[in-house]
């Protein structure tokens, strides 16, 4: 893949050229970091994300028309500083196929027998469901079969389902999985997805879920009814791809009264399964009781968002087919009618404008310094992140590049712009060679890298980079970190507020006090970090039996 040719001598060149002849012959690593900085500019930063996040794009939400004008303001960028066009048919843009599913709320049904007497459940008080758009509509009327957590993990040495009969049954399982699994391989395996794949797997007809007590706690069931008869999305598969949705007919959560209900008669109570659960593992067993589950989904017709991809074609003639990806999500949520005061629109100044931002600058840094990495940079900002991590996970199962090709992954996502930080955190550092690689790099302008801050949330399976993890590239995903900033700012505690009061809300508008300074500090460690991988000998690889690694990469 070709780029236009690069101008003389760059501005970074240039000046270390000068540098060079004043001092001597010599540059001091300061006024070298300097001048690499002179070339990321914060009113750049404030331009694109008082573009991004203006009123008039309302919130970017997947398949608006704000979201195609984002896009094409990006590949307008990239197109003026001469990167190649990697998305389809010679464009920037990769199509996205999306259908939304809407879960009939008369048509959907749940019902339960024990005893010889059956009780009809109630949509929003009882169960949840929603619509499907590959599993759309299904029926299934069975026994019930508890399975701990319903967890297929023997390279854990736990393993729920062994010994279990759930063919042609729906199984009842505790959400999440045990507090004793690493937080973020028990996301991956918490997750109802990993779950669903080893039942249909194993035959299995229905999935119930229901919530342990530390989540009932944070997450209560009954907040689940505000969402009954929302919409989900899904990409679309080629029609070459697309295949049936396997055994599970139905799935559903339930309330603990219902999951009560469920155990009656069992050799086991559900209040002693939760007590268990508290720190332990519950094993499966039959249950008395048995289930009627319907699912009827509207399906919308399909309508496409674009990834918009650009090229930076590195310099090594050995190298320069392989790509680091560096990715930002361009997407938000949209206009939200019933969001209290006037302001209804979903800015997303920071969530990722912000991000979108900082990787345009990073693109403009490479061309104006008339110099390339080695290895190309692929720059994705994708689509649909809002959704489900949608636009990256399209991507990775269809790239516009060869799959072996993508070397790497560095993603950014809501950078939090409110205080001039000293530290990064990058999730996923300690798991692959890209650890070491970020921290040094990060080195260089006298910021560290820190641990991840919030470990219970399982962060590092909740970005697009994960999407890349699944397919077994290494990746990691970066935020400003929660150390004390440049004047004594708490960054903690300044990401926390942000959490609690401005995150999918109106409020991450252009009214924030965005530290356009502190974009420009960011642009320049993720062009230092990008660079350090693209100009390696070796390409990252994942340490020796991590468990991502070891799950995914040679997928």
């Amino acid at each position: 893949m070709k780029t236009a040719p690069f101008k003389a001598v760059g501005l970074l060149a240039g000046m270390l050229g000068l540098a060079a002849c004043a001092g001597g012959g010599s540059v001091s690593v300061e006024d070298q970091v300097a001048q690499e900085r002179a070339m990321f500019s914060p009113q750049r930063l404030a331009a694109d994300v008082t573009f991004l996040a203006d009123d008039l794009l309302r919130g970017r939400d997947t398949g608006s028309e704000g979201y195609r004008i984002a896009a094409n303001y990006v590949a307008a960028e990239f197109a003026r500083l001469g990167l190649s066009p990697a998305g389809e048919n010679g464009s920037f843009f990769q199509e996205v196929p999306f259908k939304t599913a809407q879960v009939d709320i008369e048509e959907a049904s749940m019902a339960i027998t024990v005893g010889g007497e059956t009780r009809a459940l109630v949509m929003g008080d009882d169960f949840f469901m929603s619509g499907s758009v590959n599993n759309p509509a299904g029926e299934v009327s069975a026994d019930l079969v508890f399975a701990g957590y319903a967890i297929h993990a023997p390279e854990l040495g736990h393993d729920d389902l062994d010994g279990l009969d759930v063919e042609g049954k729906i199984v009842v399982a505790l959400s999440g999985a045990p507090t004793s699994f690493n937080t973020e391989i028990r996301a991956h395996h918490g997750s109802g997805t990993t779950k669903s794949k080893a039942l249909r797997e194993r035959g299995a007809a229905g999935f119930v879920s229901f919530s342990t007590l530390e989540a009932e706690k944070r997450r209560p069931f009954a907040r689940l009814k505000r969402f009954v008869g929302f919409k989900s999305y899904d990409w679309v598969a080629p029609a070459a791809d697309e295949g049936g949705a396997g055994s599970i007919k139905a799935a559903a959560t339930i309330s603990h009264d219902v999951a009560r209900l469920m155990f009656e008669g069992a050799e086991r109570s559900l209040d002693e399964v939760l007590e268990e659960a508290a720190d332990g593992a519950p094993k499966g067993f039959d249950l008395m009781a048995s289930a009627a589950m319907k699912r009827s989904s509207t399906l919308s017709d399909t309508f496409e968002s674009p990834n918009v991809l650009a090229v930076l074609e590195g310099s090594d003639p050995a190298l320069k087919d392989e790509y680091v990806v560096l990715s930002a999500h361009l997407d938000h949520i949209g206009v939200n009618e019933s969001a209290t005061g006037d302001d209804k629109i979903n800015n997303g100044a920071l969530d990722n404008a912000s991000g979108v931002a900082i990787l345009m600058e990073v693109a403009r840094a490479y061309v104006r310094s008339g110099e390339r990495p080695r290895r190309s940079i692929l720059f994705a900002i994708v689509a649909a992140e809002e959704k489900g991590l949608l636009g990256a996970e399209y991507f990775a199962h269809y790239p516009t590049l060869e799959k072996s090709s993508l070397i790497a992954n560095v993603n950014l996502d809501m950078p939090i712009l409110l205080y001039d930080f000293t530290d990064v955190v990058a999730f996923g550092a300690e798991r692959s060679s890209l650890g070491p690689v970020t921290e040094r790099a990060l080195a260089k302008i006298g910021v560290s890298l820190s641990p991840d801050p919030m470990p219970q949330e399982g962060i590092f399976t909740r970005s697009d980079h994960y999407r890349f993890v699944q397919q077994g590239i290494p990746s990691v995903f970066l935020v400003t970190g929660w150390g004390e900033g440049v004047g004594g700012k708490d960054g903690g505690a300044i990401f926390r507020e942000f959490l609690g009061k401005t995150y999918h809300s109106p409020a991450d508008d252009l009214s924030q006090e965005i530290d356009f300074d502190a974009g420009a500090k960011f642009a320049h460690a993720n062009w230092l970090i990008a660079s350090a991988i693209a100009n390696a000998d070796e390409r990252p690889s994942w340490n020796e039996g991590d468990f991502f690694g070891d799950t995914f990469a040679g997928k």
